[in-house]
């Protein structure tokens, strides 16, 4: 008789959660970072050239954010999977005693 095993190993799931939040603040200090050291330059440009990189850039923004809900939405369910098998297993745990 064959028996599948599901295993979990809580902390590295919880050390896995927080690496996606570490890995978003990362990636936005980065870009943020970029912003502010091309600003100097972009602050100089005029017409069509500053309104073509500003339309760009919105859309590097709205781009930003959409991956920063994705991120914060995926380490929220990494957490709340983690948090209710954490619990399942503490219950039949319980059951034994």
């Amino acid at each position: 008789m064959h028996v599948d095993t599901i295993r979990y190993d809580f902390a590295s799931i919880e050390a896995s959660r927080m690496d996606i939040a570490q890995a978003a603040s990362r990636l936005n200090t980065a870009l943020s970072d970029l912003k502010a050291y091309l600003a100097p330059m972009v602050s100089t440009w005029e017409g069509e050239a500053a309104d073509a990189y500003q339309a760009q850039q919105q859309k590097w923004d709205r781009a930003q954010e959409e991956l920063n809900q994705v991120l914060d939405r995926i380490g929220v369910i990494v957490g709340q999977g983690n948090d209710a098998m954490n619990d399942t297993n503490r219950r039949a745990a319980a059951s034994w005693m």
